[in-house]
Parts: structure tokens; C-alpha cells; sequence
């Protein structure tokens, strides 16, 4: 594998032993051309990596891995799908930004390329991202084309410290309020944080922990987004109820100016002993049992997010996938195809596992691997994988979330009431819709 960083000059990524998986339907290295895959630096970077060596020490086939900073990568493949001809020829995608790539029609799918070709049954939809319904421009594998193949899950769950629940005989809660319960049973700061939530302002970031808060209480940002209905919904009762719970966590149970916290101070307040919960995405998991980076390896648990009563969880996707340009020559749309195909299927992904990467596949998360100790976040993701909740499915996210992840930050910094937020949020996202062509309206304005 030839390997460019755009951070550093380094050698090739190796696999220290070839694992025995089947390639009978891949093909030889003279039937396929090589491939270019643009994709960006990451935590689970070096598990890609990893796999994509076994596909070539497997099958002889040649893949390129461009690595870039997330701005960098994803300003990559805007330029590659509006070029005369692409440079990559799989594109790694984001989950916020995978819906400019759907509705701009950059994408080839999948069955244009093989008209055999099917998504293996063990693979997760993460909530239908992979599909694409260019007439009803919705994501549906229901009516629309498989356009991409997922890569990577990193959804959210709750981190926990398993040791103290056992000592201090609590349960793992369903609800938010058990939770909460839990959280204040152990909240002694500043040695303990009861809870830790990812409340600074970003590209994306309070919005992705404020999202389970909103589906799990019946809330939602549009009317039925799945159906065309985009009249907005981000004010409704539902979803204040989910951001004064969100609001009550941080102020009962939180640290000090939590809306200040990012993703790496969650870490690093786990790794350190003075957390009892937090929001993180799967990846994280690899950093809570290096004893180079933790006090507590084997002390933290992994557990579903909650949710309220009558509602089901609903962890947040964070999610990649992996999708093939139109405008590249059919010679290397086949290859793309046939990288895709050998990644999903069930061997290969739990190959992926062991290699130390995320899988995609419920083959990995119910093999025997998932069932060892030190594999034990596998055993939440098998329950929680199913009910990942996407966000947005249109190209307009970006300017969404950025009034999102204003007034949602401002509301943890005391500086707006949940009311005035979600209200304000509405109106300006009903303007972004309005301005983007979109039938579209908003709730009335909820009363302080």
C-alpha cells in the first residue's frame, strides 16, 4: 500500500501477519487497476490502514491512501467530483457532509457498476446513509440506490465507570432519569464529575451530544425529513424538554464551565479517574485501557445512551462511508467496487477488528472476538449500531449546524434560556430552507 500523509512523509503501514480470508471474488492483480482513496486522519485511521494491507497482500491489487486533516480531505473530494476527471476513486465521507455528495449526483450507484452487486446482509445501514432516492432526493434503501458502503460507525455511547457502579450497587439506567440518579450518586467534584458532555462550540459538536437528548424525547428538526416534509420542528415541546434535560445534566451534574468542554477534555477527565459518565463517540474506547494514556484500564464500561420513557435510544452517527465518483474510467470503477465488496464482507470485517479497526458488520460484533474482555465496548455496539439516529440528510447541514451549535452552546452558558434558543434556532433555520428553495414553515414559538 502506498501511503501519503499530508502530515508527515512516512512509510508504508504494515500488517505484521496476513490473516487466511477468502478472495475468490475479488479477482487477480492483472484484472484490476490500482486505486486512490482519499481519506482523512483519524483515531481509526491506522485500522484502515491496516485491513487495506490485507486486501493487498491478499489479492496483489495496489490502493493508494491519501491522508488528510478533515478540512483538507473533504475540500479534496469537492474538487475531485467537479473536475473533468477525479483524481480518487473512493471517496471516504463524512456523515454530516455525505448528502453534498447524494444530492450533487457525484456519486455512482453501485448496481450501474455491477448490477449483481448487493450489500451484505450483515452490514449496517446506519439508518439508511447508504442510499439514496435521486426523484424523492431522500435517503432510503427502500426505494433509492445503494451509493456507498459504510467504512466506519462511530456512533455515540456512554462511557461509565463500571468499577464505581459495582462498589456503589447502582443499575444501568434506561432513562435519563436514572441516569441522572447515578450520575449525582457519584458527582463529588472536582475529584468526580458525575457527567461530562461535549458542550463547546465547533464545526460539529454540542449539536452531535444534543442529538440522542432530541430523538429520544419524540423531537426531531424537521416535521418528517424522510418524506419531504421540511417544515421545522426544532422548537417543538418535545425538544425542550430534551434540551432542559441536556441543560440540567450539565449544570447538576457537570464541571465547571462545561460549555467550554470539548472531546478531548472528556477524555482526558475519563482517563484520569475524575469522571463517572460521558457521551464519546466508539472510537474513544481505545484510549480507556492503554496504560500509557490511562489510570483506569479495564474501569471503564460502555453502555447504550438513554432515552426518555416511551422512547427508544438513539445514539448519534457520526459515521463514514465509503462511495465511487462518476468521473472516473469504468476500468477503475470496477476495482473501487471490488475493494468495497471484499471489505464487507462478514470475514473481512472481523478481520477489520482484529486489525484493530471499527467494523461495520454485525458479523464482527457477534463473533468471538466481540466476547473477550478487552473487546467489551463490542457488546454495546451490537445493541446500539441498529438504533444510531442519522442527523440531516440535505446538503444545507452546514449552515444548519452552525446555528445550531450557537444557540444550543449559549443555552449551556447561561446566556439564552432554552426557550429563547429553540425558538431563535427555528427561525433562522426556517430562513436557510426558505433561501434554499425548500417548502417549508416552523412551530409557533414556545412561551417561557
Amino acid at each position: 500500500m502506498t501511503f501519503i500523509s499530508h502530515f508527515s512523509r512516512t512509510a508504508a503501514l504494515s500488517v505484521t501477519a496476513a490473516l487466511g480470508i477468502s478472495t475468490a471474488t475479488i479477482g487477480h492483480a492483472q484484472d484490476l487497476a490500482p486505486i486512490n482513496i482519499v481519506i482523512n486522519q483519524s483515531p481509526w485511521l491506522q485500522g484502515f490502514a491496516n485491513v487495506v494491507d490485507l486486501y493487498e497482500s491478499e489479492t496483489g491489487n495496489k490502493v493508494t491512501l491519501d491522508v488528510n486533516p478533515y478540512a483538507g480531505s473533504l475540500e479534496k473530494q469537492r474538487n475531485a467530483v467537479r473536475s473533468e476527471k477525479s483524481e480518487y476513486d473512493i471517496l471516504i465521507v463524512n456523515g454530516i457532509f455525505y448528502p453534498e455528495m447524494y444530492h450533487g449526483g457525484f456519486l455512482e450507484p453501485l448496481k450501474n457498476i455491477d448490477a449483481d452487486f448487493k450489500l451484505d446482509p450483515q452490514m449496517y445501514t446506519y439508518d439508511d446513509t447508504i442510499c439514496f432516492d435521486a426523484v424523492e432526493k431522500t435517503v432510503n434503501c427502500e426505494t433509492g440506490d445503494l451509493l456507498t458502503i459504510p467504512v466506519n460507525p462511530n456512533i455515540t455511547m456512554m462511557f461509565y465507570r463500571k468499577d464505581l457502579y459495582e462498589e456503589n450497587g447502582l443499575s444501568i439506567p434506561e432513562t435519563w432519569d436514572e441516569l441522572l440518579a447515578n450520575a449525582k450518586a457519584l458527582h463529588n467534584p472536582p475529584e468526580m464529575v458525575g457527567m461530562m458532555q461535549r458542550s463547546a462550540r465547533a464545526t460539529i459538536s454540542i449539536t452531535w451530544d444534543y442529538w440522542p437528548y432530541l430523538i429520544s424525547h419524540g423531537g426531531s428538526l424537521f416535521e418528517d425529513e424522510g418524506n419531504g416534509d421540511f417544515d421545522v420542528t426544532i422548537n417543538s415541546p418535545a425538544a425542550l424538554e430534551a434540551l432542559e434535560t441536556y441543560v440540567k445534566f450539565s449544570r447538576e451534574v457537570g464541571p465547571e464551565n462545561p460549555a467550554s468542554m470539548e472531546q478531548g477534555d472528556l477524555i482526558q477527565y475519563l482517563v484520569t479517574g475524575r469522571a463517572a459518565h460521558a457521551v464519546l463517540p466508539a472510537a474513544a474506547q481505545s484510549q480507556m485501557d492503554d496504560p500509557n494514556k490511562s489510570i483506569v484500564p479495564g474501569k471503564i464500561g460502555y453502555m447504550t445512551i438513554p432515552h426518555a420513557p416511551g422512547f427508544s435510544s438513539a445514539p448519534a452517527l457520526g459515521h463514514w462511508v465509503g462511495g465511487i465518483p462518476k468521473n472516473i474510467e469504468d476500468e477503475n470503477k470496477a476495482s473501487a467496487l471490488a475493494f468495497l465488496n471484499w471489505f464487507q464482507k462478514p470475514e473481512t470485517q472481523i478481520a477489520y477488528a482484529e486489525l484493530g479497526g471499527s467494523p461495520v458488520s454485525a458479523a464482527a460484533y457477534e463473533s468471538d472476538f466481540a466476547d473477550k474482555p478487552e473487546n467489551r465496548y463490542m457488546l454495546t455496539m451490537r445493541t446500539a449500531s441498529p438504533t444510531a439516529r442519522r442527523l440531516w440528510t440535505i446538503p444545507e447541514g452546514s449552515e444548519i449546524v452552525a446555528v445550531l451549535e450557537v444557540g444550543l452552546n449559549r443555552t449551556v452558558a447561561g446566556e439564552i434560556t432554552p426557550v429563547e434558543a429553540l425558538n431563535s434556532m427555528a427561525a433562522d433555520i426556517e430562513k436557510i430552507m426558505v433561501d434554499s428553495g425548500y417548502d417549508t414553515g416552523h412551530l409557533p414559538d414556545l412561551k417561557n
